[in-house]
């Protein structure tokens, strides 16, 4: 009975000790990018980088309905034929995102994004001198396009990686940038092709994506996988070492139940996890022999990437099971990652949600000019549309910076979210109404806050519906569905502007396609709450 009394209080006091090692359960995990994420310092220029890029390449996608005028009048073409090239850039920006994600994985953010300020220069500059419409399919759509991609989703995912408590903040200014490109770059336009004419303006836009470099430059990367592992094995040592000075007491019997329970499987994937395992496990050894209490591994806090993904899977449910061949070979455990994300409804349904977008707010975007002009707005004023969109677009996405990270808002962002959509929808139904200027502008402000609304939320949407830790992987898929809409919606607009002889139907039709991604956001949101509930049971 003594040594009965004697055990457990032993056992207590190991529980003790191990709050003092750093290792017990009740402490909230955080995965390895978020424990390494420094929440500011020189996070900052990586979100000025991103700044710079998005006011560039988003900016550009975003005021192309300014070139889609210029390119009508000089080559006469169809509505459905001119839409094309921006359905090619864009397509290209968010259909190549997987690409550059695992580009950036294999090569750094730093890199890729360089390489892509160079390419996107150079498809501007190409586009100086077209003979033809078809020849900016090229030069503007898939060089651009691909270039840009090098730059979008590189850019994001480092931010991400830098911030966990202001990620909101951060993407929100980030975001920001597109806006800002919406707002200066319309104006900035039409001012180049009335001094410079055509071919000027986009050997100067040309030089001016140049400012991508710069800001690939300043995407430092964090701590190298191996520096990091090297930090974990030091910690693991001293706190196995800590933990063995203070089991004094050889008495305490471990039963076979409890030491099964308390073990985990590490996937072993580089020799300094390796060795990790080896101190903790040849630790554990040691005391079942002596008879001592065993103390658990190191910190949550620095547990090894494969170990931390496979608990952070675990909690947020994503479908990311590791194996030591595939990680081996970064070609094939990228393409596993892609796989199983596919095959989960919550991503999917998040998925087609942005494909809905894809179809909807390009349309509007482009046209905006075009159905003012048609409905008798002189085609000096349709710029301003875009700059009095953007003011308001970037009001609202310092509103929401503001706002969505309070306690109160955090859990109910992605209603937030969706009534953002909805409200879209309804705007790009009633623009066809509009007949003066005012009227106009009044629709843009209202599109400008749907998307402030939006674009700066659905990177944290998605990071709190799959988790942090898969975002370089969920961010690029998902600009993969958006590409689909993004190709398609253009050449359906124009396609119905060419037939009916007027842009409402291509409003009505990008309108409806908003209201249907709310619904699938809807259907995101029940399964999202239905996995909750099914791992909290």
């Amino acid at each position: 009975m003594t040594n009965d009394k004697k055990a457990s209080s032993d056992v207590h006091s190991c529980v003790l000790r191990d709050e003092r090692c750093g290792t017990t359960e009740e402490k909230e995990t955080y995965s390895e990018t978020e424990t390494r994420a420094p929440d500011g310092g020189w996070g900052w220029m990586c979100v000025l980088g991103c700044f710079t890029v998005n006011i560039l390449g988003a900016g550009m996608d975003r005021t192309f309905g300014v070139i889609y005028l210029i390119l009508i009048d000089m080559f006469g073409s169809s509505a459905k034929l001119t839409g094309g090239i921006l359905s090619v850039f864009s397509a290209c920006r968010y259909c190549l995102g997987p690409v550059s994600g695992s580009l950036a994985n294999l090569f750094t953010a730093r890199k890729v994004v360089i390489s892509g300020g160079l390419i996107s220069s150079l498809g501007l500059i190409l586009s100086a001198y077209p003979p033809n419409i078809y020849y900016l399919f090229f030069t503007f759509g898939i060089v651009a396009g691909f270039g840009a991609a090098l730059c979008a989703t590189p850019s994001t995912v480092i931010v991400g990686q830098y911030f966990h408590k202001k990620r909101v903040l951060a993407n929100s200014i980030t975001s920001m940038g597109a806006a800002i490109g919406s707002l200066v770059l319309p104006p900035f336009l039409t001012y180049l092709v009335y001094h410079y004419d055509y071919s000027g303006e986009m050997l100067i836009m040309g030089a001016i994506m140049l400012n991508q470099v710069v800001s690939g430059a300043l995407y430092r990367p964090l701590a190298p996988k191996r520096y990091h592992n090297q930090q974990i094995l030091s910690k693991t040592k001293s706190n196995v070492k800590e933990c063995s000075e203070l089991n004094d007491n050889p008495k305490t019997i471990i039963s076979e139940g409890e030491h099964t329970a308390n073990s985990h499987t590490i996937d072993i994937t580089t020799a300094d996890e390796f060795e990790i395992k080896q101190t903790v496990m040849g630790h554990r050894k040691s005391t079942a022999v002596t008879g001592t209490s065993e103390c658990p591994k190191s910190p949550p806090g620095i547990i090894p990437e494969s170990t931390q993904e496979e608990k952070s899977s675990q909690t947020f449910g994503n479908p990311v099971k590791r194996s030591t061949v595939v990680r081996r070979n970064p070609v094939l455990h990228e393409l596993r990652v892609y796989g199983n994300l596919l095959k989960d409804a919550r991503f999917l349904t998040f998925g087609l949600n942005w494909t809905c977008l894809g179809l909807g707010m390009p349309t509007g975007l482009m046209f905006l000019g075009a159905i003012a002009e048609e409905h008798g707005v002189p085609r000096t004023q349709s710029p301003l549309l875009y700059s009095i969109l953007s003011i308001f677009d970037i009001v609202t996405r310092i509103m929401v910076a503001l706002l969505c990270d309070r306690a109160w808002l955090r859990t109910q962002r992605h209603y937030v979210y969706n009534i953002g959509f909805v409200v879209l929808g309804v705007v790009l139904c009633v623009v066809p109404e509009g007949r003066t200027f005012p009227q106009f502008a009044a629709c843009a402000s209202f599109m400008g806050m749907s998307q402030g609304t939006i674009m700066p939320l659905t990177y944290v949407v998605i990071a709190d519906v799959l988790g942090p830790d898969m975002l370089k992987h969920t961010y690029g898929l998902s600009g993969l569905f958006y590409s689909v809409g993004t190709l398609l919606a253009p050449s359906v607009a124009g396609l119905l502007k060419d037939e009916y002889g007027t842009y409402r139907y291509s409003f009505y039709f990008a309108g409806w396609w908003c209201f249907a991604g709310a619904g699938f956001f809807l259907l995101n949101t029940y399964l999202n709450r239905k996995t909750k509930e099914t791992f909290r049971s």
